[in-house]
C-alpha cells in the first residue's frame, strides 16, 4: 500500500500546488482564459508523469504495466469525481485528454523503471 501512497501524494501535491499557482495568476489577470486552461492540462500531465515515474522506480514489474496500473487508478478517481461532483458529460474531449494522460503515465513508468535499473547496476 505504501508503494502506491507516495506516488499518489506526489501527484496530488503537484496538482494542488499547480492549480493554486494557476488560480492566483488567473485571478490577477496575468494569464488569459485559454492559457490558464492549457496550463491546467499541463499541470495534470506533469503530475501523472511524476507519479508514474515514482511508482516505476519502486515496482519490479515492467514500466509500461506500472504506468497502466497507475493511470487506471487515477482514471477511476477522475471519472468518479467528474460524474458525481461536477456532473460533466463524457465526450470526445475527455477521451483525448485521458488518452494523453495514459501515454504520459506509461512513459513515466518506463522511464522510472529504466532509471531504477541504472542505479541498481552501479
Amino acid at each position: 500500500m505504501k508503494k502506491y501512497l507516495v506516488p499518489i501524494l506526489y501527484t496530488l501535491g503537484i496538482m494542488l500546488l499547480g492549480s493554486f499557482i494557476s488560480s492566483i495568476l488567473y485571478y490577477f489577470n496575468i494569464t488569459s482564459d485559454k492559457f490558464n486552461t492549457i496550463l491546467l492540462y499541463l499541470i495534470s500531465i506533469v503530475a501523472i508523469f511524476v507519479g508514474a515515474l515514482k511508482l516505476g522506480k519502486s515496482f519490479d514489474q515492467k514500466g509500461i504495466i506500472t504506468g497502466l496500473i497507475y493511470f487506471t487508478i487515477w482514471l477511476i478517481i477522475m471519472i468518479l469525481i467528474s460524474l458525481i461532483f461536477f456532473k460533466v458529460d463524457f465526450g470526445i474531449k475527455n477521451i483525448i485528454y485521458y488518452a494523453i494522460l495514459l501515454i504520459f503515465s506509461m512513459l513515466g513508468g518506463i522511464i522510472g523503471k529504466n532509471t531504477k535499473e541504472e542505479t541498481d547496476a552501479n
